[in-house]
């Protein structure tokens, strides 16, 4: 009986890209726009391998590609695909599996249940009285929909970034920020939302000092715009499996951390005029230094 697939690829420094590719259908794979997987990452070829269902079931071809393609770490020009496995083309590393339409289905109202979840989320977190039950709600809202187990608001003070608020920080004084510096740095550099499937397939991550000592296996992060501006962040991660973060994903991720950039900045701004000195306090000030 025809079965559907399922292939999640996991590019080194980008939200792992799904597609179900239905019975009958071939899928083509490479780095070229018009390929229905686009991987984009040099070491992929334009037109790199397909996927295709047929008489034998589901059948890996290479299409003549300069890296290879790689079916449980070995190399293949064709190969049927009769259980879960990993393939890999390049450097990027794609899980296969064979679903059934119960699964299938599920896959799908995955989609719809985080989008309305998020809005949910969204509209609760313009409900929330106090500016620190605003970080809460929204560091709250991301680990939810990111399935991250620990998480900070990075918003700046006196010209530096500065830990806001954390979630499950165990070890760490309020104001310790213990994740990856340089997911931050990026986030802020780029002022593009960042997340991270597979740290020991992003090089530029994988032996940094704050990655190796927290055990990090994947991380989101995300800006906090002023306009095109990011001047903040929030950023979470786990220590342990879960499911990935799709593209999909990151964009819904993306547009929640967008909406609730306007109410985080525009609170931290009034809390900064409250800690401000009042003008009674300035004017006795001056008086009493007139009297004397």
């Amino acid at each position: 009986m025809p079965q559907q697939a399922r292939l999640i690829a996991y590019p080194p420094d980008g939200a792992a890209v799904v597609r179900t590719p239905e019975p009958g259908e071939i899928l083509r794979i490479g780095r070229s726009a018009d390929c229905d997987l686009r991987l984009d990452h040099p070491s992929v070829s334009r037109a790199h391998a397909e996927l295709a269902d047929g008489i034998d079931g589901w059948v890996l071809r290479d299409l003549g590609s300069k890296n290879g393609s790689h079916l449980d770490g070995v190399p293949v020009e064709r190969a049927r695909l009769e259980r879960a496995c990993w393939l890999r083309f390049g450097d990027v590393h794609c899980e296969f599996a064979l679903v059934d339409p119960a699964q299938a289905h599920a896959l799908t109202d995955r989609a719809r249940t985080l989008r309305a979840q998020s809005q949910v989320l969204a509209r609760q977190l313009a409900a929330r009285p106090r500016f620190s039950g605003l970080l809460d709600g929204l560091l709250d809202g991301v680990l939810q929909l990111s399935g991250g187990s620990r998480g900070f608001v990075l918003l700046p003070r006196d010209g530096e970034l500065v830990v806001s608020a954390s979630r499950n920080a165990e070890g760490l004084d309020q104001s310790s920020f213990a994740g990856s510096v340089g997911a931050v740095q990026r986030v802020l550099a780029e002022g593009r939302p960042l997340a991270v499937n597979r740290i020991d397939s992003a090089p530029w991550l994988a032996g940094r000092a704050s990655v190796v000592a927290g055990g990090i296996q994947s991380l989101v992060c995300l800006p906090l715009l002023d306009g095109t501006r990011a001047v903040g962040a929030v950023y979470a991660d786990r220590s342990e499996p879960g499911e990935p973060v799709t593209q999909l994903d990151l964009d819904i991720l993306a547009a929640f951390a967008e909406s609730a950039a306007v109410w985080v900045l525009a609170g931290h701004a009034l809390e900064a005029l409250d800690a401000a000195p009042r003008w009674s306090a300035i004017v006795s000030a001056h008086d009493s230094g007139v009297r004397a």
